[in-house]
């Protein structure tokens, strides 16, 4: 029973940080596309999805789920947005060396990763996700059949990881390997000097 129910809270957080990691991926693309006046493509992954969104608001819910006053939340959710926001800017960079995001423009940014903006944006957020986003989600979640419920988490873990091992090759610059092709004879000086086709 122990096992099932760690089965299922697990399953349920899962579900939620699909939920979120798709509604920031929607945001972000909307916003972004306004900005640029063109259809911007946000998120590593192929997918409609942003992970950074949905990890963010499961690890803010555990962390400060229990704190009851509404400034207080907007502060340490700060705090802790902005860390992860940065660990996690910093990690894609040393490891596929190109950026998702960039807060040069802003004042204050630290290293173009973080912003006091931004990080505002994110305490609003985590104010929102511990006292209605978490409990509407995963309240609605527990009203579903269990089996449906897991099987929507394994399927949902499923297209995560194939999506990652999709993206992982392109990202790093990895291309098939072709068949070698028949070398074309080699153009004489006079040819190259005059830039003559070859027959």
């Amino acid at each position: 029973m122990i096992a099932h129910g760690l089965v299922m809270h697990a399953s349920y957080l899962v579900l939620s940080c699909t939920i979120i990691s798709a509604g920031g991926w929607v945001w972000e693309t909307c916003y972004c596309s306004v900005v640029e006046r063109r259809l911007a493509r946000r998120g590593m992954l192929f997918g409609p999805s942003c992970p950074i969104y949905g990890t963010c608001a499961i690890v803010v819910w555990f962390a400060l789920g229990g704190v009851r006053n509404t400034a207080a939340l907007f502060a340490l959710g700060f705090v802790l947005s902005t860390a992860l926001e940065y660990g996690a800017g910093a990690l894609l960079e040393r490891r596929f060396g190109r950026r998702w995001w960039d807060y040069s423009m802003f004042s204050l940014n630290f290293r173009g990763l973080v912003c006091p903006q931004a990080s505002c944006v994110f305490g609003v957020f985590a104010v929102i996700n511990v006292k209605l986003l978490q409990p509407t989600i995963l309240g609605g979640l527990a009203t579903l059949d269990h089996g449906a419920v897991l099987a929507a988490a394994g399927l949902v873990c499923a297209a995560y990881a194939l999506d990652l091992f999709a993206t992982v090759p392109v990202l790093d610059g990895w291309r098939p390997r072709r068949p070698r092709a028949a070398r074309a004879p080699r153009p004489s000086r006079l040819s190259r000097a005059l830039q003559l086709p070859l027959a």
